[in-house]
């Protein structure tokens, strides 16, 4: 049950924030908690150096996920505005 509750955390922040439907402002300006930021870059850190336990493996990688569904969003919020 641990793992889930870990590995959902910043799922479960970025949908609150989808869930309030917000503007292409909004959307290019979201960045994920301070909190969110610092935990990622930690487990970023420590995979780097390939001392992941298996719990921060399955926590990193929907934040990963997350990472690219979220710049992905961005890239396609920027070209629609450049057209």
């Amino acid at each position: 049950m641990r793992k889930t509750k870990n590995a959902t955390w910043l799922t479960d922040e970025v949908a609150g924030f989808l869930a309030q439907c917000p503007s292409s402002d909004d959307l290019l300006a979201y960045r994920p908690s301070a909190r969110a930021q610092k935990r990622l870059e930690m487990l970023q850190a420590k995979s780097e150096r390939g001392a992941l336990n298996s719990d921060e493996e399955w926590e990193l990688d929907p934040m990963e996920h997350n990472e690219f569904l979220l710049q992905s969003i961005k890239a396609r919020l920027r070209s629609r505005s450049v057209v």
